[in-house]
């Protein structure tokens, strides 16, 4: 006798729950508008009383808004209709220039909006983790490159910083200029014939008390945090540089198989 899952199908669908009535009834007004991106929803108190059930009926109709990626809660203060579209950045953005703009300005930009960058360049120290991302001694002298990033209007959405090794650096000595000319540091390497390759490893953590801070976050908001390495046709390192993401704000798309 052969077995049939029946999970999706054969039955009457379930009515909703008061809460998922809720939401979809706050999810309706955000998407026509009545609640635009920036606005607080009313409070509980009011919404409970508005659609006649009890405040932890509200509270997990705002969770769901907020799984939705609708709303943003805020501990304390209330439900927010999320600011602005998520930013979809394609990770293949990096390999090409367009314009004067390489990797996210030109997700930025290719959706009409402004792109920003504050960048300051010093010089720094490899510890025990940069030393083993570029292969270096630990204490070697490096350039570091750190920017905030995002979109004109909007919250920032990385933090983003380069360490570059004393090998690059002195074939690159320009890249302890802020501007490092169109395309950044990579159209840099490919105009002196450098075939670059890439590797980048992705995870997710909350964020710390100074990102909480430079990102406009809460501490309950997740980020994203990417560390990406730069080799030559010679598989050398030429730089290694770490992001800060906030998750909310910026789909980081990748694409496998076919052409490019």
């Amino acid at each position: 006798m052969v077995g049939c899952w029946s999970g999706l199908g054969g039955g009457m669908a379930k009515p909703p729950t008061k809460a998922e009535t809720v939401a979809n009834a706050l999810g309706a007004l955000i998407l026509k508008g009545t609640y635009k991106a920036g606005d607080w929803l009313p409070a509980e108190r009011e919404l409970a009383d508005q659609y006649e059930v009890d405040r932890s009926t509200v509270r997990r109709a705002v969770r769901m808004l907020a799984e939705q990626e609708l709303v943003v809660i805020k501990s304390g203060v209330g439900a927010q209709v999320r600011a602005g579209e998520t930013l979809q950045r394609d990770a293949a953005d990096v390999t090409r220039q367009v314009g004067d703009w390489r990797g996210v300005h030109v997700s930025i930009t290719q959706s009409g909006r402004e792109p920003f960058t504050e960048t300051k360049v010093s010089e720094a120290v490899a510890d025990a983790r940069l030393a083993r991302w570029l292969g270096v001694t630990t204490g070697a002298p490096l350039v570091e490159r750190a920017r905030l990033q995002g979109v004109v209007g909007d919250p920032p959405f990385q933090i983003s910083t380069t360490w570059i090794p004393p090998e690059t650096m002195a074939e690159f000595p320009a890249l302890m200029q802020v501007n490092t000319g169109p395309g950044g540091i990579y159209s840099r390497f490919e105009e002196k014939g450098h075939d670059l390759m890439f590797e980048e490893s992705v995870t997710c953590r909350l964020p710390r008390a100074h990102e909480q801070e430079v990102l406009e976050i809460e501490a309950s908001q997740p980020v994203l945090t990417t560390w990406r390495r730069c080799y030559d046709q010679r598989e050398r390192i030429m730089e290694v540089t770490n992001k800060i993401i906030v998750g909310e704000r910026h789909d980081v798309i990748y694409r496998f198989g076919g052409r490019p």
